[in-house]
């Protein structure tokens, strides 16, 4: 069975960090080691964690704040391993994971990305109702998270991650990299990873900032041209899907719209009882 790296960003996460480490160090795949890089942290909490950590098969890297892909790609450069596993700083896994997604990345060299189902915890809790993978829903957006088990070599093939995204959606544009080399994807069916959820995070500023996201999908889009345009049909298909959609609504709804400009009162009424709704 091959080594499985499992690299951990930590950039100010020092009161979660070991919760991650501890769910990582419970893997059941006994050949298996935990790549630390603290990507330039300011917190006190952070750095003293760091500076005392002496958790068995884990070494711990420090650069100048770059960023999660880089800090990403700096652990996997130093890994022994040959497959790597991103695991946030903030997050868990299962003691299974590892040794599942190996199972099948080892007996399928079509197979490129193995990934599981997921649970929210922390600010929300339940499963993370995530799309099913097909190759046309990746087309349309990302459907796979962070912690997926990949091969290291498959990592240098596409030349890692891209550190010009610093505010998300990095991993969106590594997997099409992946599938863009002929690469499959597999889903386990069992929950096996939980994702942390936070008032405020990377994730949550990055949805708030309509013209950053914009402009990142936008990059991802120039970068993986030729992903994109072998796929325009999806694209397309998907656009005039949304018409469609629109229409819908527009003829379920255009008529109560008319009629509630047409005599504002009813319009107060209905603000009126909308407020009184639980």
């Amino acid at each position: 069975m091959s080594r499985v790296s499992i690299v951990i960003p930590c950039y100010n996460a020092g009161r979660f960090l070991a919760e991650a480490v501890e769910s990582a160090l419970a893997q059941t795949h006994g050949d298996l080691e935990i790549v630390i890089v603290d990507d330039g942290s300011t917190d006190a909490e952070t750095t003293r964690l760091l500076d005392a950590a002496d958790w068995p098969r884990t070494r711990v890297l420090r650069q100048a704040n770059a960023g999660p892909a880089a800090a990403r790609n700096a652990a996997i450069a130093a890994a022994t391993g040959e497959c790597i596993l991103p695991l946030d700083a903030d997050d868990k896994i299962e003691p299974s994971y590892v040794e599942k997604a190996l199972a099948v990345l080892e007996a399928r060299p079509d197979v490129g990305i193995v990934y599981c189902k997921a649970a929210k915890f922390g600010a929300e809790s339940g499963p993370w109702q995530l799309p099913p993978y097909t190759p046309d829903e990746l087309v349309i957006d990302n459907v796979i998270f962070i912690t997926s088990l990949f091969r290291k070599r498959d990592w240098e093939r596409a030349g890692g991650f891209n550190e010009g995204l610093r505010h998300g959606v990095e991993d969106y544009d590594f997997w099409v990299r992946l599938l863009s080399l002929g690469l499959d994807v597999v889903q386990l069916d069992e929950t096996l990873f939980h994702y942390r959820v936070q008032a405020v995070s990377r994730t949550t500023t990055f949805n708030s900032q309509r013209e950053r996201m914009v402009e990142t999908y936008a990059e991802i889009f120039r970068t993986n041209v030729g992903f994109y345009a072998k796929n325009a049909e999806v694209l397309f298909r998907h656009r005039f899907g949304l018409y469609d959609e629109l229409a819908l609504w527009r003829a379920k709804y255009g008529a109560l719209d008319a009629l509630l400009t047409r005599n504002p009162w009813l319009k107060r009424i209905a603000r009126f009882a909308w407020k009184l709704m639980p």
